[in-house]
């Protein structure tokens, strides 16, 4: 009778393993063998403490949905970590998916180099996942680690010109506004190239403010990236505002955001002569709007500080 017993009850086992076997394998698999452990490093220096309504930083490293997926990824550029790993909540089953369809959204995704500072931002975004929720983000920087320092010891040395301590803060970012107009050329070939989907020379850093302060010709990229980083530089909160086609400055001074392009402060003319505008410099949404609604019209669901 034991033996009989013993047998039903090996067999009750054995079919339970073969109806839960997928469960079974999912539990261990996912509770010994890929370790749920999420290694968490110090942030580098230019992490902004800066506090934004469309993206958050978060500690919670285990998504439910594509927002969760967009703040974790915030989180990582923010601090400047090269690579990340973190864990899909088990019950979030498009997890993988929506994190591919995030890293191939490429205009969706690239506004979050807007809210970080332009050395944390990223060129491009290599993903690695599982399927048991394991998904690695690694991080190609725009600026290399010679190409900062170089642009660091750069500004540091214009701000030990320009900048005196009896300066208002409003005064301060003039003076700096002015010195990069005055010093840098709009890059009109490459706008052109770029108008006509044709390739530029990235190394020529046309986009950044390497190319900004060395090569003193730039797009409207080297212009945005040159006034943030001083601005980070002053500890006064900021970001950057894109469209499809044109990236500028978003200052918060005096209680209130307040928008500065460099790049429309430079324009291009006819005669070639250099001139210097502040006609964008520190101007209220609705004075931006009055002032050119195209080529400034953002999208207000994703800049909500700069309306």
């Amino acid at each position: 009778m034991k033996k009989i017993l013993a047998y039903i009850t090996l067999s009750i086992v054995l079919l339970a393993l073969v109806f839960y076997n997928d469960t079974i394998t999912n539990f261990i698999m996912v509770n010994f063998i890929y370790k749920r452990d999420i290694v968490i490093e110090e942030p580098n220096p230019y992490k902004k403490n800066t506090k934004y309504q469309y993206v958050t930083e978060v500690s919670d490293f285990e998504p439910n949905n594509k927002k969760d997926l967009m703040n974790i990824i915030y989180t990582i550029l923010n601090n400047g970590w090269d690579s990340f790993t973190f864990f899909c909540d088990t019950e979030y089953k498009d997890c993988t998916k929506d994190v591919n369809e995030l890293i191939d959204n490429k205009d969706l995704l690239s506004n979050l180099n807007n809210f970080v500072s332009p050395y944390n931002s990223y060129n491009r975004l290599f993903v690695n996942y599982n399927n048991f929720g394991k998904v690695t983000i690694d991080v190609e920087k725009i600026y290399s680690e010679e190409q900062i320092k170089q642009v660091d010891n750069k500004i540091d040395e214009i701000m030990k010109t320009l900048i005196k301590p009896t300066m208002t803060t409003e005064e301060k970012i003039k003076a700096y506004h002015d010195y990069i107009i005055n010093t840098t050329v709009y890059d009109s070939v490459n706008a052109e190239k770029l108008k006509n989907n044709q390739e530029i020379n990235r190394a020529e850093n046309a986009h950044n403010a390497y190319g900004l302060l060395f090569n003193h010709k730039s797009l409207c990229g080297g212009y945005s990236d040159a006034i943030a980083i001083f601005l980070d530089k002053l500890n006064i909160p900021n970001m950057k505002v894109s469209t499809y086609s044109h990236v500028w400055n978003l200052v918060y001074i005096n209680n209130q955001w307040y928008h500065l392009d460099a790049t429309w402060d430079d324009p291009v003319v006819d005669t070639n002569e250099n001139l210097l505008l502040h006609n964008y410099f520190l101007i209220s949404n609705q004075q931006l709007q009055q002032r050119d609604p195209l080529y400034h019209k953002f999208d207000s669901s994703i800049y909500v500080e700069a309306q």
